[in-house]
């Protein structure tokens, strides 16, 4: 399907500009969003671990220094 939209690389010059202004007819703008208005993003009041399930209030989230990985450590499992 070919754009029918304006060129915006009309008319700007460069290397860039000549191949973005060639593909833009064919690839058209950027698809960006998700095509509608969307509300904003609310936290869950009592988020679960996507790994065991359980409360995150339960796990210890021990945070990294520098280059140190941070490590999420699940609670032990019930019996």
């Amino acid at each position: 399907m070919v754009s029918r939209l304006p060129n915006p690389w009309a008319g700007q010059p460069g290397f860039w500009a000549a191949v973005n202004r060639f593909f833009y007819p064919i690839a058209g703008p950027a698809a960006v969003g998700i095509g509608r208005p969307e509300d904003p993003y609310v936290a869950p009041l009592d988020p679960t671990c996507p790994l065991c399930a359980a409360p995150m209030a339960d796990h210890v989230i021990e945070r990294g220094v520098g280059t140190t990985a941070t490590r999420l450590h699940c609670p032990p499992a019930a019996v």
